[in-house]
């Protein structure tokens, strides 16, 4: 069976790794390379609008990349990537987190920059790579871009990311601010998710030493919703602390128009994460006024905090 190449986010996938993924592969075609754009697990509601309002196709979905060549979009650890990549063959990544355990055979074009969104960079390779970018890819990059910052408003947004939104815009042919909100909006359904499917619908695993942390994130214009469902939250994330053996798993609520979240602990450490944190659990819970990126704020103190 001959082997496919795919571009390709982390599991649990949002709007910025699928959007990724669709742009990366195109820039590969554009380029006389044969790439599909893939995903590693089912598109929130966020994705979806986005997927339609650009009249987009989904990515192909896939299960188990053993055998496969990769190019890997949005992240770079083991502990993220699709079932099956440590034995496919990975040839590139494009990603704005933090250099993590991903190894290659050879060497690969590695690109990782400290911006608020991998379409930020998908947009500058374009540039490097002479290829125009279409009104329906500008409005795919830009929809991953706001959708990671939180419409420039996250922490982790740069001047870069901010420039970039303009001309993406200007391309796209949209009022940033205004489709910004349109996402704000879908972001925030949680229709009838149960609170495990809440747990898990934007979740990443970090391995730190001999010790694995969780975190899940809820973003929402309606913090209610969820605080309103606490316990049932709370024992949600015990359930898959029990099952997956995690040293600590959080759970940011993040209120979007706030600028804000509530974390909820489960497993060990809960002292310690507190006070890398910042704040005090009290109950399970701690309110982190400001905090609304799981990337810059609350993943480097809490693993400092494990080590």
């Amino acid at each position: 069976m001959s082997q496919s190449t795919y571009a390709i986010g982390h599991q649990q996938p949002d709007t910025d790794t699928v959007i990724s993924a669709i742009a990366l592969a195109r820039l590969k075609q554009a380029q006389g390379t044969d790439v599909v754009a893939a995903r590693a697990g089912e598109l929130n509601p966020e994705t979806e609008f986005v997927l339609d309002r650009w009249s987009v196709d989904s990515p192909t979905l896939l299960e188990d990349a053993t055998d496969e060549e990769l190019l890997l979009v949005d992240h770079n650890e083991y502990s993220q990537t699709v079932a099956g990549a440590r034995e496919a063959t990975i040839t590139q990544v494009v990603d704005h987190h933090r250099i993590g355990d991903v190894t290659t055979g050879d060497p690969i074009s590695f690109r990782a920059e400290p911006v608020g969104s991998t379409g930020t960079i998908l947009t500058g390779l374009y540039d490097e790579a002479g290829v125009d970018i279409d009104e329906e890819t500008a409005g795919l990059l830009l929809s991953g871009l706001l959708s990671d910052t939180v419409v420039l408003r996250s922490p982790t947004t740069t001047d870069t990311d901010r420039e970039v939104a303009e001309r993406l815009a200007d391309i796209a042919g949209v009022d940033y601010e205004e489709y910004g909100k349109e996402l704000l909006a879908q972001k925030s359904k949680l229709g009838e998710k149960s609170p495990r499917e809440m747990v898990l619908g934007d979740f990443k695993e970090y391995d730190i030493g001999d010790d694995v942390l969780g975190i899940g994130q809820i973003e929402t214009v309606e913090p209610e919703t969820v605080l309103d469902q606490r316990d049932a939250v709370i024992e949600a994330m015990d359930e898959v602390v029990a099952e997956r053996g995690y040293a600590v798993l959080l759970v940011l609520v993040t209120d979007l128009l706030e600028e804000e979240s509530t974390a909820f602990i489960a497993g060990d450490h809960t002292e310690a994460v507190g006070d890398a944190l910042d704040s005090t659990f009290t109950d399970r819970e701690a309110f982190l006024p400001g905090v609304m990126s799981r990337k810059k704020q609350v993943v480097p103190p809490v693993e400092d905090a494990l080590k």
